[in-house]
């Protein structure tokens, strides 16, 4: 049993070993790299000219800044354009509202003209069928009425025929008559009635 752990002992003081042994070398190399680099950099900022660069910077700063401010005005510009259009184009927005409104209410008028047009001709209409059926009532009463007195005028003119060839005919006494002498002549008198 000792010589078990024993022996897991040494392998892991060996593994801890190989392990230290990696971590090691690593550090080295990391300080090999390391010493490289500021030795490069140390020997970049010895052969800059910081002058020049500083120079180089500062006009391509100003470059940019110019070419913000160019693009500044540009849009100030393109600002001040877009307003005025926006304004006009409510302007034209407001007048095409306004002459739609118009047109809108003139339709509207013109359709209730329309509208009244077609009752008044549809009231017409009916006052003219009304109309046409007073006129042919009337002319049918008339007719009507008319017939009964124009049949008792050609009874009277067959009388007065029949009277003139004979007074003393039987027709002065139908339409209650008298035989008169009037002027040395027969006459057949018809009385009024008094109703």
């Amino acid at each position: 049993m000792n010589d078990q752990k024993l022996d897991a002992l040494l392998e892991a003081v060996a593994e801890n070993t190989t392990t230290l042994i990696d971590v090691q070398q690593q550090a080295a190399a990391t300080s090999a790299s390391s010493k490289d680099a500021r030795n490069y950099i140390q020997t970049v900022a010895r052969q800059t000219s910081w002058e020049t660069n500083g120079k180089v910077i500062a006009s391509v700063l100003t470059a940019a800044l110019e070419k913000d401010h160019t693009a500044l005005h540009a849009a100030s510009r393109a600002a001040q354009e877009m307003r005025g259009l926006s304004v006009e184009l409510t302007r034209k927005t407001d007048r095409a509202a306004e002459t739609q409104q118009e047109a809108s209410n003139k339709f509207h008028f013109a359709a209730e003209r329309l509208l009244r047009v077609a009752e008044a001709h549809e009231q017409g209409k009916w006052r003219r069928m009304g109309g046409m059926a007073l006129i042919a009532a009337l002319c049918g009463a008339v007719g009507f009425f008319a017939r009964e007195p124009a049949s008792k005028f050609d009874h009277l003119w067959e009388a007065r025929t029949a009277l003139k060839q004979d007074v003393t005919n039987g027709d002065c006494k139908t339409l209650d008559g008298i035989n008169l002498m009037i002027d040395g002549a027969r006459a057949c008198v018809i009385k009024e009635d008094p109703a």
